[in-house]
């Protein structure tokens, strides 16, 4: 947990694309990437998705478990 963490604290993108997740829910990757503004998106989604913090539903992406603690410990800190 704290290596992913550490990840997402290190990586604005990686952060901001938590962020919108955990406020606004399950969004499709065109959609993130517009709403966060971040050319290449898709990358630090697959990324995200790699790293279990985000999971594919159908055409959307949305936080797991895993990703809402560590979006959660972040914002807290």
């Amino acid at each position: 947990m704290e290596e992913l963490i550490g990840y997402v604290a290190s990586n604005h993108k990686a952060s901001k694309i938590l962020n919108v997740l955990d406020s606004k829910g399950a969004m499709d990757g065109a959609t993130i990437a517009k709403t966060v503004r971040i050319v290449g998106a898709d990358k630090i989604i697959e990324e995200l998705a790699g790293k279990s913090l985000i999971a594919r539903e159908g055409t959307k992406f949305s936080l797991t478990e895993l990703g809402k603690q560590v979006s959660h410990k972040l914002r807290s800190v």
